[in-house]
């Protein structure tokens, strides 16, 4: 991704610190989209080559029918699979569904697609994103955390459960944000991206889910989750449709989820990327995803730092002088 269209403005700057979640609308251009949109269809389509990518949706129907072969399949990766739908079964939480059975969209997901994706490395290490982290943080420098691409394509009933990015991340301070980014128009009906408003300034660290269910992580820490999905107006919801070019960013503690894709025709597919700022420390987290594209392991208390972790803006302070 190329130059922004426009600066980040104060405005916005504000309202991601009061609000915890800020629409950027018509940051970036077309050409850096087309070019996003290509990444996320090649990675789609290797899908199968990565230790860290799933489709959540045949393994929702796995669950369904008891379908123990191919849950066992799915085990050799990122997670447990097996060990995790026999966690959800025993804790009694459902399945998030927004469809019937007969939805037949795939809900796909992947996890450090940069370290697998050359073009889309360079995207999250030398687009427009670090410059838009760096305004939003107001940090002297950025770092890039991590990433995860989301696509579901229509008749996707699976549900995103309602959570913070903050409890699935080894790390603890405050500059830390994750911009969603999508490729297609995106509305309520397509599984738009929803926002308890102000969250992030609750200093509560709730406990990570497994995404499609309520259920926690095996071995996390934290407490659950109020059930907001059943219970929407108890809670200072938004929600935001989105165009291609316009991007939304969370602080990592601002908890939020999306619907399905209800729609017929139009797939969703988007982009989340994270940047660190100056204050934030590793830790270890019990519970947390493996990262299996990670080549070091830092220590406690040490700053974001190494291969896994460059930094990819640091502020000019020439131009602050001028």
């Amino acid at each position: 991704m190329g130059k922004l269209l426009r600066p980040v403005t104060r405005d916005e700057i504000a309202a991601y610190r009061v609000a915890g979640v800020v629409l950027l609308r018509g940051i970036l251009d077309i050409g850096s989209i087309n070019t996003l949109r290509r990444c996320l269809d090649e990675a789609a389509e290797t899908l199968s080559q990565s230790a860290a990518g799933y489709d959540l949706s045949s393994l929702t129907r796995a669950a369904e029918l008891g379908d123990t072969r191919a849950l066992r399949e799915a085990s050799d990766g990122q997670h447990d699979v097996a060990g995790l739908v026999d966690f959800i079964k025993q804790s009694g939480q459902p399945l998030l569904f927004d469809e019937p059975g007969k939805a037949d969209g795939r809900f796909l997901l992947d996890t450090g697609v940069a370290a697998r994706h050359k073009p889309f490395n360079r995207i999250c290490v030398h687009g427009a994103a670090p410059e838009i982290a760096g305004a939003l943080l107001e940090s002297e420098r950025i770092n890039f955390f991590g990433d995860q691409i989301f696509i579901k394509e229509p008749g996707t009933r699976e549900r995103t459960a309602f959570h913070q990015d903050a409890s699935y991340f080894d790390i603890e301070g405050d500059q830390c944000c994750v911009m969603w980014i999508p490729v297609d128009p995106v509305t309520a009906q397509t599984g738009g991206m929803m926002y308890v408003r102000g969250s992030h300034r609750q200093g509560q660290l709730y406990a990570p889910n497994v995404f499609v269910s309520h259920t926690p992580l095996p071995g996390s820490e934290g407490e659950r989750l109020p059930n907001i999905e059943d219970h929407p107006n108890d809670f200072d919801i938004v929600q935001f449709d989105v165009e291609p070019g316009d991007i939304l960013v969370h602080h990592y503690k601002t908890i939020h989820g999306a619907g399905g894709n209800l729609s017929r025709y139009q797939v969703r597919r988007a982009a989340s990327l994270r940047y660190c700022g100056d204050d934030i420390r590793f830790k270890a987290r019990p519970g947390t995803p493996r990262q299996l594209h990670h080549s070091n392991q830092l220590q406690d208390g040490e700053p974001l730092s190494g291969p896994d972790f460059p930094i990819v803006w640091r502020r000019d302070r020439s131009q602050d002088a001028a």
